[in-house]
């Protein structure tokens, strides 16, 4: 008689054990749905280099001030081919940057300007995304002549084409 009593403790405890083993695995399951699937993921830290790179990105898209006009020139295109470029370019500056202050250095502007101009072809301004090509290159290679002022800000944001004929 005692033995038919331990058994069926055993069975009932067994039973009991088991709904504790699934109600784990059960909880533990859930678990895992919530943590790699329903959970928003960790907001990202403000390390240096993440600060670092925001500021570069901002340095990136310098802020535009004043306009600077230069006076039109005709230009004679390169290759075998004679072909002539009336162009009409603006300059856009850096904000704080005086337009005086560009005035004074203007030749510098309209000398890049020619010698990269006169150096296309018609056949390369011609082509898809040609213009404005020579526009984002003309606009590097015054930002690399004319540099930073001395609070640090580019003085040559970008050109403008406010003429273009080609003949």
């Amino acid at each position: 008689m005692a033995d038919d009593t331990e058994e069926e403790e055993e069975e009932s405890g067994g039973g009991g054990k088991k709904k504790i083993i699934i109600g784990v695995v059960v909880l533990a399951a859930l678990g895992g749905v919530y943590q790699f699937v329903l959970k928003s993921p960790p907001p990202e830290e403000e390390t240096p280099e993440a600060l670092a790179a925001a500021e570069a990105e901002a340095a990136a898209d310098p802020v535009e001030g004043d306009i600077v006009q230069l006076d039109e020139m005709i230009l004679n295109t390169a290759g075998p081919e004679v072909g002539f470029l009336r162009v009409g370019i603006a300059v856009v500056l850096g904000e704080g940057v005086l337009v005086a202050d560009f005035e004074m250095r203007q030749a510098l502007a309209q000398d890049v300007a020619v010698e990269y101009l006169s150096s296309l072809t018609k056949e390369e301004l011609q082509a898809d995304g040609g213009i404005p090509a020579a526009k984002e290159e003309l606009s590097t290679l015054l930002a690399d002549a004319y540099g930073m002022d001395e609070m640090d800000q580019q003085i040559v944001v970008r050109v403008l084409f406010t003429s273009f004929v080609m003949q």
